[in-house]
Order: C-alpha cells, then structure tokens, then sequence
C-alpha cells in the first residue's frame, strides 16, 4: 500500500535507490507503510526518494520527502537496516510535526491579530 498525497488522492511516487545490496519487496513494503503515517501530519507529500547504503558493518538509510512547500530530510546509520529505517523515519516525523505546528501556532496568532476569536461561552 503505497501512501497518499492528499487525503484520497493518488498515491506518491516513491522512489527507491540501494547501494551495496539487494532491495528486498519486504524492506519497501515497510518502508511504504511506515511513509503512510507521516501522511497523517503532511497531507501533500509530493515525492520520497528512499536511499539505502550497505558498508562493511553498517547499514545507512537516506530518505528525502518533498512537500508543497518544503523539503525535509533525515539520514540514519546503524548495524541492521530497520532499526536505521525506524531511526530516519523518527528523525522525519519530527520534522513534519515541527512544521506542523509552525503552521497552525502562525494561524492562531493571526485570528487573535484580526480579532476574530470567538467569545467565552
């Protein structure tokens, strides 16, 4: 199940890169349902590069996701290659969540600037 753009809208490419090793079809399906959640907290993800890097004893994951108007990027190493996938995709929800309130503490301050909050029941 591939994530989605906007809420039902089409899916987002996602495209995968490995270097040093084999993609497995288990290692993007959990990639792809774990990127499924991030979509909760940034409804227009545009574009995901995931990148996969193999060295002699650890592994390092790469993934960029392109919003409507951000970028973010998260890079995570460690000696198996999910606990790296969980620990760049931490590193992302973060960021998105981050932007995420940026955005919606800017809109409360600009109804209490324009007066237009609601008064006390």
């Amino acid at each position: 199940m591939s994530p989605r753009g906007s809420v039902g809208g089409p899916p987002v490419p996602i495209t995968f890169s490995g270097r040093g090793m084999s993609l497995t079809p288990d290692l993007k399906a959990l990639v792809e349902g774990k990127l499924a959640r991030l979509t909760r907290t940034l409804p227009n993800v545009q574009e995901v590069l995931v990148v996969w890097t193999a060295e002699k004893f650890r592994r390092r994951v790469r993934i960029t996701l392109k919003a409507r108007r951000e970028t973010f990027a998260s890079e995570a190493t460690a000696p198996q290659l999910a606990t790296a996938v969980d620990e760049a995709l931490e590193a992302l929800r973060r960021q998105t969540r981050k932007a995420k309130e940026r955005r919606t503490a800017g809109k409360a301050r600009a109804t209490r600037r324009l007066g237009l909050r609601e008064p006390p029941a």
